[in-house]
């Protein structure tokens, strides 16, 4: 198989696992710890990050560069939600030699990090993806 092939392969089983994961919320949505929108938004990553890898085989590089900002958009969002959304949050928190849970506070604390690390990389990749815009970059 050519790497080629390997690559559109790799992106229409992403696109698939969004597609798939998204009709399982559709289907069984109170099973969900999270508004269905935030399930779907982080579902729709797949789904990007699928079309980008598409896009880069077929050298759609502005196309290419904003399908890979939507997707890590769409990371940031359940993270953010987590962090800065409604509600109490429960989680726990272990490492090597412990386990326990973590208050509220902890667990927004850790998202809410993420969440800025994912927001600083979100403006550098869309200034990237202005400047394949504006043809100064390949």
């Amino acid at each position: 198989m050519t790497e080629r092939r390997q690559q559109l392969g790799g992106g229409l089983v992403a696109i698939a696992a969004g597609v798939l994961a998204a009709a399982m919320i559709y289907l069984r949505p109170e099973t969900l710890n999270v508004p269905a929108w935030v399930a779907y938004v982080a579902c729709a990553a797949f789904v990007f990050a699928g079309l980008a890898i598409i896009a880069h085989e077929f050298a759609l590089h502005r196309t290419h560069a904003w399908l890979a900002v939507a997707c890590v958009a769409s990371l940031g969002v359940p993270g953010a939600w987590a962090a800065f959304g409604p509600g109490k949050r429960e989680c726990s928190v272990s490492g090597p030699f412990f386990s326990s849970g973590g208050s509220d506070l902890v667990c927004r604390g850790a998202f809410g990090l993420g969440a800025v690390i994912v927001a600083v990389l979100l403006v550098w990749m869309v200034w990237r993806a202005l400047r394949h815009g504006s043809g100064t970059e390949p």
